[in-house]
């Protein structure tokens, strides 16, 4: 029942992000993710076959990394994608959540004394990224609740960049924290 919830839920954030696509004319980023999917799921099933391909759980539960990854090639198109609000706060959620990730794996890395510690740390995190969908995307999810209610108050901003990056940051390392005490 978990995984036919997490297959829903990166069905609508992938239904979501091709319609707001289509209807912003903004091919050139749903192309790019399109590309990058393929080419990462071949890269993948040629490294495990049987194990990761194109519509293997392995593949499909990354719809996020594909999503920014094509983000890259459409970053001239602004004019384009200040029309759609969805788009732009989800293209800095994800910036600001794959952000985090890097200061979460960073922080795990100084932190750690023991290097028998940093393996299942390693694999906790991958874990959020490549095996919790409902986690990754919720949370990105409630990151651009908070951008868009920060953007909507043009004067005086609800909450900063910092702040909406330590939050990410926060609820990664909470995550983290609870799968190495094997809570999750």
């Amino acid at each position: 029942m978990g995984t036919l919830i997490s297959y829903v839920v990166v069905v609508v954030y992938a239904v979501l992000f091709v319609w707001q696509c289509c209807k912003y004319e903004l091919q050139g980023w749903l192309a790019a993710s399109v590309t990058v999917w393929l080419v990462l799921a071949n890269i993948s099933s040629a490294i495990l076959p049987g194990i990761a391909a194109p519509f293997k759980t392995v593949n499909s539960f990354l719809v996020p990394m594909y999503v920014l990854l094509g983000s890259c090639f459409v970053m001239r198109q602004g004019r384009k994608l200040r029309h759609s609000s969805y788009l732009t706060i989800l293209l800095y959620s994800s910036w600001l959540q794959f952000g985090s990730l890097a200061i979460c794996l960073a922080l795990v890395l100084c932190q750690i004394k023991k290097a028998a510690l940093i393996i299942p740390f390693l694999v906790s995190l991958l874990q959020m990224f490549a095996w919790q969908p409902i986690f990754w995307i919720g949370s990105q999810w409630i990151l651009m609740i908070m951008l868009f209610l920060s953007n909507a108050d043009k004067k005086k901003p609800i909450w900063r960049w910092q702040t909406l990056m330590l939050f990410s940051l926060f609820t990664q390392l909470v995550y983290m924290m609870l799968s190495f005490k094997g809570k999750l």
